[in-house]
């Protein structure tokens, strides 16, 4: 099942980058050469930003390629090294869990009770943010991962 996510979430990646690619350049495409600049372009592209960034996150976390101090990591030995890549995952986990999934769910929620919706092309803004408890989601399930895969190394 974890392989078959990565592949889903770099292709969700990959699909939301080259449409923010595809958009930008129709921006300005239709700005310097057609003169008449679409409207609908600046929110989209907004939206996908925001979709790229959150589901990037995910996969750098899933790599362990996530910005991290490596300081106490120098200092500390074999065992110390596993106790804080624990300590980590359980944060990261917990973090996750609190604020986007449970903080994400709640504002989605909000979103689409008071029918929120974008300036430009009146879609509601709950499928914007819809990617928090998503990639709050994949963060949890991707510590459990990484705890489980620690905890079978430990063991002799």
């Amino acid at each position: 099942m974890t392989r078959v996510l990565d592949v889903l979430l770099k292709f969700l990646m990959a699909s939301c980058m080259a449409l923010m690619v595809g958009v930008v350049t129709w921006q300005v495409f239709s700005r310097y050469v057609l003169g008449d600049p679409a409207a609908w372009t600046e929110e989209v592209a907004r939206m996908l930003l925001i979709w790229v960034g959150l589901l990037g996150g995910v996969y750098a976390y899933r790599l362990k390629a996530h910005l991290g101090l490596d300081l106490l990591r120098m200092k500390a030995g074999p065992a110390g090294l596993r106790r804080l890549d624990v300590i980590t995952d359980v944060s990261c986990g917990l973090f996750a869990l609190a604020v986007l999934v449970i903080g994400g769910g709640m504002l989605v929620q909000l979103t689409w009770e008071l029918n929120q919706t974008t300036a430009a092309l009146g879609i509601p803004m709950a499928w914007v943010y819809i990617v928090l408890p998503l990639s709050g989601a994949l963060i949890v399930y991707y510590s459990i991962v990484s705890l489980l895969s620690e905890a079978s190394e430990a063991t002799p």
